[in-house]
């Protein structure tokens, strides 16, 4: 089977999903590979328009990178105040004042500086800078300049790019072995059919077709999706495969 014949039969050709199962793993790890590719790329067009319609690097740097300067040791920049409890970020720029790092206290991620110091947190690790120390002048122009330029955005994409490969890789890994145990335990239950954990892997790749295209499809349409749902629909789907694979293997039970 090519690609789409695996991709239409996943989704609602039942009775061939013996024959899915009974596929090479290199046909199904080459169809589990291509699907997870295709959907991801599919996933991020919102994000890449959005990228587009902000101008690029250059417009998300103009538009989020506040005019300022660090001159004779002194940071100079217009006040900025940012309080969200609900989402634990905490940004205060104010040269004006004497800003202390305990104003931090109690959210995860803060940026918070005075015309002396600055102090940068995540919950986990926490840096200060203090301007005297700085011997170069630098702006806002000078951050820009090195965020707009080619060797910062391959380092970027790439470092980006990467991390959402591993992301995929261990998730996708992760989300196939707990099918295929759900499938298990299905058919230890249920089904009872004489079928080994291998074969029980690529009913999972083939089983969460839809559900994944379902995902995806009303997350671009905008609309929330629990995750229960997938799930709930891949494991249906696992269910049915199992019965067509026990009946087409000369044990004849009742229809679903």
């Amino acid at each position: 089977m090519n690609f789409i014949k695996q991709l239409i039969t996943a989704i609602y050709k039942f009775e061939s999903y013996p024959e899915l199962m009974r596929n090479k793993t290199s046909r199904v790890v080459g169809y589990l590979v291509l699907f997870t590719i295709l959907t991801a790329i599919i996933s991020f067009i919102p994000l890449g328009v959005k990228y587009s319609r902000l101008g690029g690097m250059k417009g998300i740097t103009d538009k989020y990178i506040p005019e300022f300067s660090v001159s004779g040791g002194k940071f100079n920049c217009e006040k900025i105040d940012i309080n969200s409890k609900e989402t634990g970020l905490r940004i205060l720029i104010d040269t004006d004042s004497d800003i202390k790092e305990e104003m931090a206290q109690g959210y995860q991620f803060y940026i918070m500086a005075d015309s002396d110091d600055m102090f940068i947190g995540n919950g986990i690790q926490k840096q200060s800078f203090h301007f005297a120390d700085f011997k170069d002048e630098l702006s806002s122009n000078d951050v820009k300049n090195i965020l707009n330029g080619r060797t910062f955005k391959i380092m970027f994409f790439s470092i980006m790019g990467i991390s959402i490969l591993i992301s995929l890789l261990l998730g996708t890994a992760l989300n196939l072995v707990v099918l295929a145990l759900i499938g298990n335990l299905i058919n230890m239950i249920l089904i009872k059919a004489q079928v080994k954990f291998g074969t029980l892997m690529k009913l999972a790749v083939y089983a969460r077709t839809f559900p994944n295209i379902l995902a995806l499809v009303i997350g671009l349409a905008g609309f929330s999706y629990s995750s229960i749902i997938t799930w709930a629909i891949a494991a249906t789907y696992i269910y049915i495969g199992l019965k067509n694979y026990k009946k087409n293997s000369g044990i004849i039970i009742a229809e679903l």
